[in-house]
């Protein structure tokens, strides 16, 4: 038992500090991601550089750029994450939603403290990257984009993932996709048509070696849409990313999907 509950711990541990770039609020969740890697590797010296890369009216972005060395000099870890902060004449309702953003810091936090108490080493990645990918439709009333996030923790090749953010600016709430599409069935039929038009011949890649099996079984009646990781685009339509190992093993890579109104009839609901 007592193997058992020390694999969990690092499991939920790496999981946690590889995910941890995803966090997107006035206070990110990844300096403490970088306390524990620093305590880890008795890091001497942190370095921190702040820039900012993008923005609208209403929204700044940062990024973050961090290094620890030891006490010899030599780089032990390097990571960038991401800031989101709402500018001065933002509405409560924005700085409400970015500000929900920092509940996967109390999870991080949990994740440290249950390592601590159990005698567990915290185990941290070597880099860690956290960026805008792409940013969806901007103005007055939605702010959508999409993030990767890379790490590399050792072994065969580096960890990556997207996240999106689709919100509602004038509520503040996010914006689900079934808010945007008519049904679970009407979108799982645009994404295989989609994903035969634009991947033609790497049908038989896919873990199931159909699309539409391999949705199926990715989809659950359920909360269907809540995994699924999309942006709104400025000209109607919205964008799927699948990251590797979602559809297909990591040699197939990404794949990333444009779903657009003229070509989806009875997909999407007026807005």
């Amino acid at each position: 038992m007592k193997d058992m509950g020390e694999k969990l711990g690092r499991t939920l541990a790496i999981a946690l500090l590889v995910g941890a770039g995803s966090v997107i609020s006035a206070v990110s969740a990844v300096p403490d991601c970088l306390q524990a890697a620093e305590a880890a590797s008795a890091a001497a010296e942190r370095q921190e550089h702040i820039q900012e890369v993008a923005g609208n009216a209403l929204v700044t972005v940062r990024q973050h750029n961090v290094a620890l060395r030891d006490y010899q000099g030599r780089e032990l870890y390097t990571g960038k994450y991401l800031e989101l902060a709402a500018k001065p004449g933002a509405s409560h309702a924005l700085r409400r939603s970015l500000a929900r953003w920092a509940g996967d810091e109390k999870m991080l936090r949990n994740a440290v403290h249950f390592t601590e108490e159990n005698g567990i080493p915290m185990y941290a990645p070597y880099y860690m990257g956290h960026a805008i990918a792409v940013w969806g439709r901007v103005d007055d009333a939605v702010l959508s984009f999409c993030t990767r996030t890379e790490s590399y923790t050792g072994g065969a090749h580096p960890n990556h993932a997207y996240q999106s953010w689709n919100l509602d600016l004038r509520t503040g709430e996010p914006i689900a996709l079934r808010d945007i599409v008519t049904s679970r069935r009407a979108f799982l039929t645009a994404v295989a048509a989609a994903f035969r038009a634009q991947y033609p011949g790497r049908e038989d890649e896919t873990f199931r070696r159909t699309i539409d099996a391999q949705l199926e079984s990715i989809y659950p009646y359920l909360d269907w849409d809540q995994s699924t990781v999309w942006i709104m685009l400025p000209g109607g339509g919205i964008r799927v990313y699948y990251s590797a190992y979602e559809l297909a093993p990591y040699a197939a890579g990404d794949f990333i999907l444009t779903l657009m109104p003229e070509g989806n009839p009875g997909l999407f609901k007026a807005r």
